[in-house]
């Protein structure tokens, strides 16, 4: 690693330009190789499989979401779901999906899919392998104009994001001395609403880590390339190209001095072409040093400080498990993109904060995911706030929460800062009945000085009819106050739902 530190960006770049090469044929070979390992596995697996359909009838006295002029209507909604695990000698795969339907019209999605799924394929036994995911979700457009929390206003101002990515890669093992991974990955975007512009990212990644016979030492080498190419600016972009190319070259090392205490420092090289707005050098040299510390197997302090081209970087991560509550709390300052917020999106968890089986598709509505980024493609530093605490007791389960994203962009002079906190409560009142609950403030600031404050609540009542039928009966509110005075409202909204599992 000590060449690769001192070489330029030439030679690690015509190592991943090569891996690069003739994409197309890439994909077309990965992915036909991709689904006939999975089927083939399918044949030996074991596989597990849950299914539930729900009819829902929602009235809204604002189906617009104006401040004047209200219109009220009912909708007609029905969403299948799907979960399905399947587990073979050299192939495993999870897929997760919700496919609603409604008949909202006016210009919104009648077709809204939530998906995600994953699978992985070992091709040739402990050397060669192929992992690939499929994922799909609904977000705002805007994130400073007004939209409801699900797809069901008709507001133009939303987009379902379509996300598929393939990514084959081999490793070495050089018995306990140290393991070598070389992977590809090709991610592929695309946005529904052509005010977004669809775009696909690709990455050369190569490591060398250490292995057990290094005991407390851990050590590490890599070499990562990355490229974005965006399709086209889309209709309500800035005119700045979103197409971007960055290569890093670092090595790492750690030390174990207890089961409780190691420090871990990291130095590297990085070189990135992309537009800037100040025309910045974005070539330099960067590094961290940090402290992992575990004072018991339910605590973890993670503490570091860094610093790249564009900021330092300092970081904390913090988790500690009771025997019923767990508190996280994170921070760091990072480079991202908008593209990969879009990705990002946490939803279909299988486990709850406490570790254990939850069902991930539940009959309530398919709210918007959360991760807001502005509209128009660009590079941006994302310093991010996340805190949540949760206590489950025996019938009772509480969340809080709050969240922070300040999102500064390095290709135009634009800045916006993204605030959520609220409160989450569910209660069993008997073994056939139970009470959700959440309140929420919304808080988006731009560099324009528009503000826009939404407060959420959202409460419904279940009750299981049968071993495989629930009723649910839900009521919202919804209010809007915004600097752009048309972009003020309020909502109210009742819903019956039915959902049946088979």
């Amino acid at each position: 690693m000590v060449t690769a530190m001192a070489m330029g960006p030439t030679e690690p770049r015509q190592v991943a330009v090569k891996m690069l090469k003739s994409r197309q044929l890439t994909r077309q070979l990965v992915a036909a190789s991709l689904v006939l390992a999975l089927s083939m596995s399918a044949l030996g697996g074991e596989w597990t499989q849950k299914g539930s359909v729900t009819f829902s009838g929602i009235y809204t006295d604002n189906v617009e979401l104006r401040d004047n002029d209200k219109d009220s209507e009912f909708i007609n909604v029905v969403r299948p779901s799907v979960e399905l695990t399947g587990k073979g000698r050299r192939a495993e795969m999870s897929l997760a999906a919700a496919f609603e339907f409604n008949d909202v019209g006016g210009g919104a999605d009648s077709f809204n899919p939530r998906v995600k799924g994953d699978g992985k394929v070992e091709v040739l036994e402990d050397f060669f392998f192929i992992e690939g995911d499929v994922y799909s979700n609904q977000s705002m457009i805007d994130p400073f104009a007004a939209a409801g929390d699900s797809t069901l206003n008709k507001t133009d101002n939303l987009t379902t994001t379509y996300d598929y990515s393939v990514s084959p890669y081999i490793v070495h093992r050089f018995g306990q001395t140290a393991e070598y991974q070389l992977r590809y990955t090709f991610d592929d975007q695309i946005n529904r609403s052509d005010e977004l512009s669809d775009s696909s990212h690709e990455t050369a990644l190569m490591t060398l880590k250490s292995g057990p016979e290094f005991g407390r030492i851990s050590w590490g080498l890599t070499n990562e390339y990355n490229k974005t190419e965006f399709d086209g600016d889309g209709e309500g972009s800035l005119n700045q190209s979103g197409d971007n190319e960055r290569l890093s070259s670092s090595v790492n090392i750690g030390y174990r001095f207890t089961d409780q205490w190691q420090v871990n420092a990291t130095l590297g090289k990085e070189w990135n072409n992309y537009q800037t707005y100040d025309d910045d050098d974005t070539d330099d040299q960067f590094w961290d040093v940090g402290v992992l510390w575990t004072p018991t197997l339910r605590t973890t302090f993670d503490v570091g400080y860094g610093k790249h081209f564009y900021s330092t970087t300092p970081r904390f991560k913090i988790t500690h498990k009771h025997r019923r509550s767990v508190l996280s709390m994170s921070y760091s300052r990072s480079l991202s993109d908008t593209r990969s917020e879009r990705r990002n999106a946490q939803f279909f968890s299988f486990l709850d904060a406490l570790g254990d089986i939850v069902d991930p598709i539940t009959g309530e509505p398919l709210f918007l995911t959360d991760n807001f980024t502005f509209q128009d493609q660009g590079i941006f530093i994302n310093e991010k706030f996340d805190s949540e605490w949760t206590l489950k007791g025996k019938r009772t389960s509480l969340t809080l929460f709050l969240k922070e994203s300040k999102q500064i962009r390095e290709d135009v002079d634009s800045d916006a800062v993204f605030k959520s906190t609220g409160i989450r409560l569910k209660r069993d009142l008997s073994s056939v009945l139970s009470v959700t609950s959440r309140l929420s403030w919304d808080e988006r600031v731009s560099q324009l000085a528009n503000q826009a404050d939404t407060t959420r609540f959202y409460v419904s009542v279940d009750r299981e009819l049968g071993p495989k039928t629930k009723l649910g009966i839900a009521y919202s509110f919804s209010d809007r106050d915004s600097e752009i005075s048309s972009d003020n409202y309020k909502e109210n909204r009742v819903s019956v739902s039915l959902t049946i599992d088979f």
